[in-house]
């Protein structure tokens, strides 16, 4: 359960960062299924056009842990609380910034997709990015716009992005990223592996390539109030999911019972 101060910082801020939210026996568990999901070759993984890993959608319908994950309550309650209502899962997805590799985000906000694409009425959704790794100033961070959120949706170019987005990606105008930027500064939340950031899809952020010589890899889980379930998706089932079955938190200590290969 989330403090009323910490729903506040959410309410204020666009985001929510929640240090060391799993111990790092628990992200070891969740790190080794990753290695393996990364090894797959179907439709669900997708890698740029030099064979680069990029990323690895709903690897809960092919791998246990992360459907285990999924349902983990130190996820699911979060939401809960700052979404006030039901959730079901619309995406989630592991993100793998290989070390000296290429894959970057330009600034967005989620939400345009998400309406565009799937035809999701409203911004009652949210997004959990759990590090993997330890996320710092060298790996790529995500940087966002605090407060930005409240602005609604800004004008934005849609442009292809190789091995991350078949239909593209809603770039936002670089005139309204100064004014933002000018106005609100940027953050850009950092920490050991097993920590997380909750962030509004109205939030602008961005990434830059990974230059250092570790590996950053994080998980995504995009929640949706069932309320407010998607109406026209035309993305493929493993990207915009429409099984609105709300969420049912697991035991809170699913990953550690999870029995590790000899």
């Amino acid at each position: 359960m989330l403090t009323a101060a910490q729903i506040q910082s959410y309410d204020r801020d666009g985001y929510l960062f929640l240090p060391s939210l799993f111990t790092p026996e628990e992200v070891e568990v969740v790190r080794t299924a990753a290695s393996e999901v990364y090894e797959k070759h179907r439709p669900e993984v997708w890698r740029g056009a030099g064979g680069e890993f990029r990323l690895a959608f709903a690897p809960h319908t092919y791998h246990p842990v992360f459907e285990l994950f999924l349902r983990h309550p130190r996820l699911v309650e979060p939401t809960r609380d700052l979404l006030e209502g039901d959730i079901y899962c619309h995406q989630y997805k592991l993100i793998n910034k290989e070390p000296y590799g290429k894959l970057d985000f330009p600034w967005h906000q989620d939400f345009a997709n998400w309406h565009e694409f799937d035809g999701m009425p409203e911004p009652r959704a949210l997004n959990i990015s759990v590090f993997l790794d330890e996320v710092n100033e060298f790996n790529g961070p995500v940087i966002f716009i605090p407060g930005a959120h409240k602005e609604g949706l800004i004008r934005a170019e849609v442009i292809k992005m190789d091995g991350v987005d078949q239909n593209g990606a809603h770039t936002l105008d670089k005139s309204e990223l100064q004014r933002l930027a000018r106005a609100n500064g940027l953050v850009a939340p950092k920490g050991p592996a097993g920590s997380a950031v909750l962030f509004h899809p109205y939030m602008p952020h961005a990434s830059s390539p990974n230059q250092s010589p570790w590996a950053r890899s994080t998980i995504y889980l995009t929640s949706n109030r069932v309320d407010n379930r998607i109406q026209r998706p035309t993305r493929p089932e493993y990207v915009a999911h429409t099984d609105f079955t709300p969420l049912v938190p697991t035991h809170d200590d699913a990953l550690r019972n999870v029995s590790q290969p000899a």
